[in-house]
């Protein structure tokens, strides 16, 4: 069974990536996803030099703590039906698509990014998957930051699907090697996820004009060592022209090759390097205009 967990908050963004997830599901022999909602059970206080509050109260009243514990109710329990609501929907494009995947739903209150990751202790799901905005999004919601922390949090590979993509296209997906020891294991668990759509995996590099020679040198390694441990796989190689922005550059290759996915490897960063230089994986979730899988490497830089 493969499972896969979606932290839903009832946006545009966190909508698509389930029905992506539906797709994805569709074609695996057994699949389970687990639709989670963290519920933060706090409000805005009032400001501490007013008084009173428009209703005539004190803050700190009886009175106000009634109301205030109404409020939390009534917005427990519209969550509560917009999650149950979003799980029919689904169900229902389920059925009539004949997609066979198991549906759950879980509402827990907490903090969002807590949350998540007790439910990847407890569910222990193969592939988290998550919505973003983009670039675009100048407010980029609270969602996106939590989906940039999960690049670091979650230890299990992470999907995250742009609210704008609407393609299933799942035929040719892009691997970003930087020629990582683990890239032979996240190349190998890409395939097994892709295999009912037969992909073409371009393992592609970006190097820089001093490292050309070198990097020919450890892509034919790269090559040798994954033709023999995966064979009969549609696998191509290519090192692309150095770029200052290796984000930019993959982008801009993934719209000219008409891929339908980027992969990468997230490193282990030190404190100095997570600081002053963000990691590709990061840029790329808020960035990528196709749906970006997250493995993570135990190789520190």
């Amino acid at each position: 069974m493969f499972r896969i967990l979606i932290p839903v908050d009832f946006t545009e963004g966190s909508t698509n990536a389930c029905r992506y997830a539906l797709h994805l599901c569709a074609a695996l022999p057994q699949a389970e996803i687990l639709l989670l909602h963290c519920f933060s059970d706090y409000l805005l206080q009032p400001q501490l030099d007013d008084p009173t509050t428009d209703t005539g109260y004190s803050p700190l009243s009886p009175g106000s703590e009634m109301m205030t514990d109404r409020v939390l109710y009534q917005n427990q329990q519209e969550q509560q039906e917009k999650l149950e609501k979003l799980y029919k929907e689904l169900l229902a494009e389920a059925h009539t698509q004949g997609n066979h995947t198991q549906l759950k739903h879980a509402f827990i209150n907490g903090l969002t990014e807590d949350v998540i990751r007790d439910e990847i202790d407890r569910y222990k799901p193969d592939l988290l998957l998550m919505g973003t905005k983009g670039e675009d999004n100048i407010a980029r919601s609270l969602f996106g930051t939590i989906t940039t922390k999960m690049v670091e949090d979650a230890k299990i590979p992470l999907l995250t699907v742009p609210e704008s993509y609407k393609d299933y296209s799942l035929h040719r997906a892009l691997y970003a090697t930087d020629f990582d020891k683990t890239d032979a294991e996240a190349i190998t668990v890409l395939l097994q996820l892709l295999k009912p759509f037969d992909p073409e995996i371009l393992c592609t590099h970006i190097g820089t004009e001093d490292s050309e020679r070198d990097d020919s040198f450890k892509m034919e390694q790269l090559q040798a060592r994954l033709y023999a441990a995966l064979p009969d796989n549609n696998l191509q190689f290519a090192i692309l022209p150095s770029e200052d922005d290796v984000a930019d550059a993959l982008q801009d290759f993934v719209a000219r090759e008409h891929i339908g996915l980027i992969a990468v490897n997230n490193h282990q960063r030190s404190l100095f390097s997570s600081i002053f230089k963000p990691s590709l994986s990061k840029k790329l979730v808020l960035e990528a205009q196709v749906p970006l899988l997250i493995f993570h490497s135990t190789e520190k830089v």
